[in-house]
């Protein structure tokens, strides 16, 4: 006999439901959520869902997880230090942004945009360009990319962003640059434009990617801790799945590189 265990954190309570697989008998639990540490939370409740449903923890074959680890970093801007690196001339992409488009009855309407998660001193620009096709224009400027990632690395980021020109069609630059920053700074996460969200538009694509890497040392600090634990308590097999955005599963370590979706 397996069961299938899904637990949703909300700010408040955590909600839990465990559902036989073979007679489909349900079971549900709720605790209080603990924000300092969402996980403390989650594994109180798989202990008292267990518990007053009298099922031996190791009969849990699967767990489905839904968290806002990664909006609350972003709502309390509690994420890490983002480098971000831009084909050259496009620096300023985040700050033109899709600058002002009038329009409508609203076209007047303004707000105060926050602080940039990458700001414009934590910006490079890799000498290189791709067609529209994917073909290289320009070549990849190596001993250059590497000076800018050794400055990046001086200003203490976190974590680097990496989205070019046409990368979406083709992310053979954005490849290359990763495998020269895990030599200029080991250990820092990379997010490529070309893996997080291979779409055109060069703004939302750079502003999407660098929203992941913001948030990508806490989610997936958070997720390591979370299944290991759970592997610990329950089986050291058991499937740990983290829910999208798009409501969809998927596993721990996409959810890690791309906190995002």
């Amino acid at each position: 006999m397996s069961f299938r265990l899904g637990a949703d954190v909300g700010g408040t309570f955590t909600d839990l439901l465990l559902i036989n697989d073979d007679t489909g008998a349900t079971y549900t639990a709720k605790v209080p959520s603990t924000p300092a540490d969402s996980s403390v939370g989650v594994l109180n409740g798989i202990e008292k869902i267990c518990r007053t449903s009298g099922i031996d923890p190791k009969q849990i074959r699967s767990v489905m997880h839904g968290t806002t680890v990664a909006t609350n970093a972003i709502l309390t801007q509690r994420g890490a230090k983002v480098g971000l690196v831009t084909t050259r001339g496009y620096r300023q992409v985040l700050h033109i942004a899709r600058s002002f488009v009038p329009g409508g009855l609203g076209g007047w309407v303004t707000f105060k945009k926050q602080p940039l998660l990458a700001p414009l001193e934590h910006t490079v620009e890799a000498i290189e360009r791709l067609g529209a096709g994917g073909e290289v224009v320009t070549p990849l400027d190596e001993a250059d990319i590497r000076k800018q990632l050794e400055f990046l690395k001086d200003a203490g980021i976190e974590a680097l962003t990496v989205s070019l020109i046409n990368a979406y069609v083709s992310g053979v630059h954005e490849e290359r640059i990763a495998e020269i920053a895990a030599e200029v700074m080991p250990g820092i996460p990379v997010s490529l434009s070309s893996r997080v969200v291979p779409e055109m538009q060069e703004y939302e694509r750079t502003e999407t990617t660098v929203v992941n890497s913001f948030v990508r040392p806490e989610v997936s600090n958070y997720l390591d801790h979370l299944e290991t634990e759970i592997r610990a308590r329950l089986a050291p097999d058991v499937e740990l799945s983290i829910l999208r955005s798009d409501g969809g599963l998927a596993t721990c370590e996409s959810a890690s590189y791309t906190p995002v979706n």
